[in-house]
């Protein structure tokens, strides 16, 4: 039995997971560590992580326009062959392992030092194996419809954190602006490559959805949506702490939210955003111990993977135990060797899926039309929605994002090389900066837009 053979996820829940992915993890580290490094300048850190994940989304759009039908674990075994897609498969299985035992150590070590302090580590580890034990008996389906109810109520907060800390944000903590070395910014940019690594585990679930347009602006929207709230959150950061003191904090952003106080008889916000984070971050581990159990299947050339369900979670239980000594090691593990990782093998796994694709792509000219035969209306340039897409097509947003991110780099480059002489170079670079990078989100959420009225219109 193949039990997701006809599994689907649509768009916006592909968009969601993307964002889920992309946050979840980001909160509960390397805020510091950004904060230390590039200190006022921090919260231009995850610009590179943009362009990152929108070259993954181009790599699995292409792939799955070539190999319909399939996820990232057949495809690398049908262009590699038998033996090298193995090799190949194992080693995105070894890093998601890691994603899903740092999450899962992550959650239980933040429980235990802020929340249950008299409560035994090893049952703050239990429950969330508990967790996935239950979910890995279902689909990714489930798992996708879980966080669509309880993903945007988490971005409905943090879009309104700054009205909750509007008495507490003072802004010349944040200024001047760009005013930090260059290679200080490049380096606290580098360690934020680590978390969007994570957007990876989404080729797992490429064999749900067919139009391969749809997957790359998915991906596009749901990551940068992600990178948007993680900047806005270090923004907040430094505006309402300075950029002194929570380079020291384990954990910034639950500083900030401690921070927050509504009339004198609501001042424990942080419990009730607690209540909405939790299941967050649920979902997403859960999603990617779904992709590592999908994994494995390949392996063993078949996608009934509850049979190994209980398992490879008892054996998370096990690894996640013995596998950090203390939050310190945990977070530096997070913070440094994560980045390391991603680029040791990401890139690389890209360049040769593509070229080999390509290769099938020339060789077999009715395959690839055949594979993208599910894209009609989707990529007509003539197709135009909505009032403010009238004069736009789904290509023109698509490179619009790109012009827009392309933008902001320009202006953060400019901002760092120039405002060392000039204050107001960096300022209005600034200003600018957080303008492209809200309008690319802006139009990313058009491509998804435009994508989901074609289909409507078929």
């Amino acid at each position: 039995m193949t039990i997701d053979n006809k599994q689907v996820i649509n768009q916006r829940q592909l968009s969601w997971l993307a964002s889920s992915v992309i946050t979840s993890g980001g909160i509960l580290s390397l805020q510091n560590v950004l904060i230390r490094i590039s200190q006022m300048d921090a919260w231009y850190s995850y610009l590179p992580s943009a362009f990152y994940v929108f070259g993954v989304a181009s790599f699995f759009g292409y792939i799955t326009r070539v190999y319909p039908q399939k996820n990232i674990f057949e495809i690398s075994k049908e262009v590699l062959g038998s033996a090298c897609g193995t090799i190949v498969n194992l080693i995105m299985l070894f890093h998601f392992w890691q994603i899903v035992m740092r999450d899962t150590s992550s959650v239980a070590r933040f429980s235990t030092t802020l929340l249950l302090h008299n409560t035994p580590l090893e049952i703050l580890i239990l429950l969330p194996c508990l967790l996935l034990i239950y979910f890995g008996k279902s689909s990714v389906e489930v798992i996708a419809r879980v966080n669509d109810l309880f993903y945007p109520l988490f971005v409905i907060t943090v879009l309104i954190m700054p009205l909750l800390l509007s008495n507490e944000i003072h802004l010349q903590l944040v200024t001047p602006a760009m005013t930090m070395p260059l290679q200080h910014v490049t380096a606290s940019s580098l360690l934020t490559i680590g978390n969007a690594g994570d957007i990876f585990i989404l080729g797992g679930f490429l064999h749900m959805m067919s139009n391969a347009d749809q997957v790359r602006s998915s991906i596009r929207h749901g990551s940068l949506l992600g990178i948007f709230l993680l900047t806005l959150s270090v923004f907040l950061i430094l505006a309402v702490l300075g950029p002194k003191m929570p380079g020291n904090f384990l954990y910034p952003l639950y500083n900030l939210v401690q921070t927050i106080h509504i009339t004198d008889f609501l001042d424990r916000v942080d419990l009730i955003i607690l209540m909405i984070w939790f299941p967050t971050v649920a979902c997403k581990v859960i999603a990617i111990y779904m992709a590592l159990l999908l994994g494995i299947s390949s392996i063993l050339n078949k996608r009934n993977y509850p049979t190994i369900n209980k398992p490879v979670a008892l054996f998370m239980v096990i690894t996640t135990h013995m596998s950090f000594k203390n939050t310190t090691e945990l977070l530096t593990f997070s913070n440094f060797s994560m980045p390391v990782i991603v680029l040791a093998y990401q890139p690389l796994v890209m360049v040769i899926l593509t070229l080999v694709a390509m290769r099938q792509k020339k060789k077999h000219p009715s395959t690839s039309n055949l594979a993208s035969g599910g894209q009609p209306p989707a990529v007509n340039p003539s197709q135009k929605i909505g009032r403010l897409s009238e004069r736009f097509s789904y290509k023109q947003w698509l490179w619009g994002g790109n012009v827009l991110i392309s933008l902001a780099a320009l202006c953060l480059f400019v901002g760092l090389l120039f405002s060392k002489y000039q204050a107001g170079i960096g300022t209005v670079c600034a200003l600018l900066f957080s303008a492209c990078l809200l309008l690319s989100a802006l139009t990313t959420y058009m491509e998804v837009s435009q994508l989901k009225q074609a289909e409507a219109s078929k």
